[in-house]
């Protein structure tokens, strides 16, 4: 899917990105509290948060890629690269972002424009995205349905959880190879299917590793999240099993737990 593939380039620019640069600290307003009404999202998944919160209405502007409109919405620009032009034309009452994404965004323009902002912390676990997702709400005034939804998707999570019975390798991309380490919020959603992901030294979420590495590996399974072609050496040694799901790029309650029924339906045909 060319949507899919495009949040799957994003992903991998931040990995290399975030090798290389150091991380930027973005001086953020204290949590807001009054009613917005014209609110600029710069992360797919704050977007995807305010809508199943029933908020579209007040969006007036996201990034380039977002999870499906049900109206026409601007475009301010990319993931990686906003359009603060684009923005202060809006005239938002705030504007949404997450610390994922600050490193390549270069927001501390937005300090010197004269906006109410807010960063929403990066997660990675189910915990961190239902907490973030309550803060959203909060910004929205929505507290009360966010706690009725969120009580539905922590049981949703909990009927489908597996014990952990294999091993795996899990690649965001083959070309190149990136893998997710277990500090990452996508290998939570795999713990949770019963999924023990072997890489679990690396200090980064998403780190690059080498072909050899993956046909020295002993592991029941290397979980493929893209349609990426596979070198020979490893087609013909390792039990490959293809996730291709675009909801595993989302980050909130409703996204993870539908994540882990499509990954448990894919392994265990239920």
């Amino acid at each position: 899917m060319p949507r899919q593939n495009n949040i799957v380039i994003a992903i991998i620019f931040f990995v290399i990105i975030g090798a290389i640069v150091p991380s930027i600290q973005l001086q953020a307003a204290n949590k807001p509290m009054q009613h917005y009404t014209r609110i600029v999202s710069l992360s797919p998944s704050i977007t995807a948060m305010i809508q199943d919160l029933e908020c579209e209405h007040v969006l007036v502007g996201v990034t380039q890629y977002h999870p499906p409109l049900s109206r026409t919405i601007p475009i301010v620009g990319t993931i990686t690269n906003p359009n603060i032009e684009a923005i202060i034309a809006l005239q938002p009452d705030i504007i949404l972002y997450s610390k994922e994404d600050a490193v390549t965004q270069k927001l501390n323009m937005l300090q010197h424009a004269a906006l109410t902002y807010y960063c929403v912390p990066s997660a990675d676990s189910f915990e961190a995205i239902c907490s973030n997702y309550l803060t959203v709400a909060e910004i929205l005034n929505k507290k009360e349905y966010a706690l009725h939804k969120l009580a539905l998707y922590k049981s949703k999570r909990q009927n489908l959880l597996h014990k952990k019975t294999r091993n795996a390798i899990i690649l965001l991309s083959a070309n190149p190879f990136i893998a997710v380490s277990q500090r990452s919020y996508i290998s939570n959603i795999f713990a949770d299917a019963g999924i023990d992901n072997t890489l679990y030294y690396s200090k980064t979420r998403y780190p690059l590793v080498q072909q050899e590495y993956l046909i020295a590996s002993d592991v029941d399974m290397i979980i493929v999240l893209s349609n990426d072609a596979l070198p020979k050496g490893i087609v013909s040694t390792k039990n490959i099993i293809r996730i291709p799901y675009e909801g595993l790029y989302l980050y909130t309650p409703h996204h993870y737990c539908d994540s882990l029924q499509h990954v448990v339906t894919v392994l265990y045909g239920k």
